[in-house]
C-alpha cells in the first residue's frame, strides 16, 4: 500500500492534490504532525484532520505524531476522527502501554514509530498489542531526505521479530521513498510505503503514484 504524505504538497491546492491521488486508487493518507519540539519543524493541527475526514469520508487518515507532549496531543487528535495514530516510542517510554490502551478504547488503531537510531528490539514488548509499526528511514522532521542505507537491515530485523512473536503487524516505512528505494523496502519486508516529495514535488501526481504502484504490485 502507498500512503502519500501531504507534508510537501502545495497547501494552496491540497484538496486538488488529494482528489488526484484518490483517483489513482489511494485509500490512505499519512499526516505528519510536528510541534516544533520533538523535531525542529511545525506542521498541521487537529482542524485539518477534521476537515479531511469531512471532505473525504471514505479515505483512511493515519497520523504520525512527532511531539514530546503526548499527554496533550494524543487526546487532542483522538477527537479528530483519525483512523490510526502512530507515536514515537522515544517519547512514550514507560507509558507506551497506556497510550495503546487509550487508542484501543477510542476505537482508533495504534502504531509505534522508531527513529533510525532506536534499536528495532525496543518494539518487542508491544508487538502483540499494536496495529502497525512505522520504521523511519530518515531522521524525522523534514521531507525530501535520502533513504538511509541501513534501513533494509532494520526492516528485516522487524520482520523477524514479528514472525517470532507469532503475529502479523504491517511494517510501514517513511523517508526517502522513490521508485528505487520502494523496491528495496518491499524486498526487505515492508508493507506500507509513505511517499511525499516523490509524489507531490513532480509534474504529475498520477504518474508518480502509478510508477510506485508498478514496483510494489
Amino acid at each position: 500500500m502507498i500512503a502519500p504524505s501531504i507534508l510537501t504538497a502545495n497547501n494552496m491546492h491540497l484538496a486538488t492534490n488529494i482528489k488526484e491521488s484518490i483517483n489513482c486508487g489511494i485509500t490512505r493518507f499519512h499526516i505528519d504532525i510536528m510541534d516544533g519540539h520533538f523535531v525542529p519543524n511545525l506542521s498541521y493541527g487537529p482542524e485539518l484532520i477534521k476537515d479531511l475526514k469531512h471532505e473525504f469520508p471514505n479515505i483512511q487518515i493515519e497520523i504520525h505524531l512527532m511531539s514530546n507532549n503526548l499527554e496533550q496531543m494524543i487526546p487532542l487528535f483522538v477527537k479528530t476522527g483519525c483512523d490510526l495514530l502512530e507515536f514515537h516510542i522515544e517519547v512514550s517510554k514507560d507509558n507506551t502501554s497506556k497510550w495503546i490502551k487509550l487508542l484501543k478504547q477510542s476505537h482508533i488503531k495504534s502504531g509505534i514509530v522508531l527513529k533510525p537510531s532506536t534499536p528495532v528490539s525496543t518494539i518487542a514488548p508491544y508487538l502483540n498489542s499494536i496495529d502497525q509499526l512505522l520504521l523511519m528511514t530518515v531522521t524525522p522532521g523534514f521531507g525530501g531526505q535520502k533513504f538511509q542505507s541501513d534501513s533494509s537491515d532494520r526492516i528485516k530485523q522487524a520482520k523477524t521479530l514479528i514472525i517470532q512473536h507469532n503475529t502479523y503487524i504491517p511494517i510501514e516505512v517513511d523517508g526517502g521513498i522513490n521508485n528505487e528505494t520502494v523496491r528495496i523496502a518491499k524486498n526487505a519486508g515492508a508493507d506500507i510505503f509513505v511517499a511525499g516529495s516523490y509524489i507531490y514535488n513532480q509534474k504529475s501526481i498520477s504518474n508518480q503514484i502509478r510508477e510506485l504502484k508498478s514496483v510494489i504490485e
